[in-house]
């Protein structure tokens, strides 16, 4: 009896030292009211100012609606279409200046493209692909590739100088196969220099992919890090953390009031992303067979829920799907189709900057 009142009282010191430790780095939470969601939010009631890229259509810049990742400055413009086998390069402007890279399976070569990301101090292009990881300079010259040994590599982004990868790995176990997701920082020679490991799943039913791929994201300075998982699991991945140096530190919780499974396990909420900038949190998600964002802002203590995306008041396009720049997240980016489209046009680049 005396040892079964000893260890209560352990447990309940344990507990006192976990609420003040919790009390002390006690992090926000974001309220989602699934109940309540708006028909509309407009692009104004979040936006500065849009600037209008008119992208330039040459025989190798056709874009199309299926465009993944937009790398965005002043000077050049990188894009992933899943049309397109290699990213695309223009200038500021708009200017069509190469493609970079080539099929095939040689050096240099490649296939399956995946994601990429700029060093745009050194002038480097990463690209990553089903079978490897590649390096070029902005002339599109290539300088070295490195195969994939056991990962598979899921996306990418360059930030704080270094190039961080989200990465999965297969292994075999006791109960079947395991899936371990790691957060790997790579050097310029393309070897992995740290690692920091996200999660792991046993048997997992399939690979997931969906279009809001904006894991590793980039706001005055601060770099964060949401990774998603849709295979059934007893609670949600809601947090959002904070990424300093190789320690992953929660940053704010988006509370759906939900674990996103039923009581047969099957998923009823997938959270796609979380990611933020100064005045606002942004998620996108799906529930009841409604692809949901929402949007919170933090400077007015209000959030908003809505299908599909934003009516966009300004461009006058419908609705519109916005996603980050994710190595600065103070700005966004979506294309329309102008009204007197012609077949000699591409599709324009709209560049938003979000209100402080």
């Amino acid at each position: 009896m005396k040892l079964a009142y000893l260890l209560y009282a352990l447990l309940m010191l344990s507990g006192l030292f976990s609420c003040v430790a919790n009390e002390k780095t006690e992090m926000p939470v974001i309220p989602v009211d699934l109940e309540n969601s708006r028909k509309k939010v407009s692009l104004s009631d979040i936006t500065e100012e849009v600037k209008n890229i008119h992208l330039e259509l040459t025989e190798h810049s056709l874009i199309s609606d299926l465009v993944t990742r937009v790398i965005y400055t002043d000077d050049y413009i990188f894009l992933i279409d899943r049309k397109n086998p290699t990213p695309i390069m223009f200038d500021g402007n708009g200017k069509f200046l190469r493609t970079i890279g080539s099929m095939g399976q040689g050096p240099g070569e490649f296939t399956g493209l995946i994601d990429i990301a700029a060093d745009f101090q050194n002038e480097y292009l990463y690209i990553t692909t089903l079978s490897k990881l590649l390096l070029y300079d902005f002339d599109g010259n290539f300088i070295r590739e490195r195969k994939y040994v056991e990962e598979h590599v899921r996306y990418a982004n360059f930030t704080n100088g270094s190039l961080i990868l989200i990465s999965e790995r297969d292994e075999d176990g006791e109960d079947g196969r395991i899936q371990k997701t790691n957060l790997d920082f790579v050097s310029t020679d393309l070897e992995i220099t740290d690692s920091l490991h996200l999660k792991t799943y046993v048997n997992p039913r399939m690979l997931w992919w969906h279009s809001h791929q904006d894991f590793i994201t980039e706001s005055s300075g601060n770099v964060y890090q949401y990774y998603y998982e849709f295979n059934s699991e007893p609670f949600l991945r809601d947090t959002l953390y904070q990424l300093e140096g190789n320690e992953r530190i929660p940053s704010l919780k988006v509370d759906f009031g939900t674990t996103g499974v039923d009581v047969e396990g099957e998923r009823t909420l997938a959270l796609w992303n979380i990611y933020r900038s100064n005045r606002y949190v942004f998620s996108a998600y799906w529930v009841a067979d409604r692809y949901m964002r929402f949007c919170y802002d933090l400077k007015e203590m209000t959030g908003y829920n809505m299908e599909k995306g934003y009516e966009d008041d300004i461009n006058h396009s419908g609705i519109v799907d916005i996603r980050p720049l994710n190595t600065d997240t103070e700005r966004y980016y979506y294309f329309y189709t102008q009204e007197r489209h012609s077949e000699e046009e591409n599709q324009v680049l709209c560049i938003g900057t979000l209100k402080k």
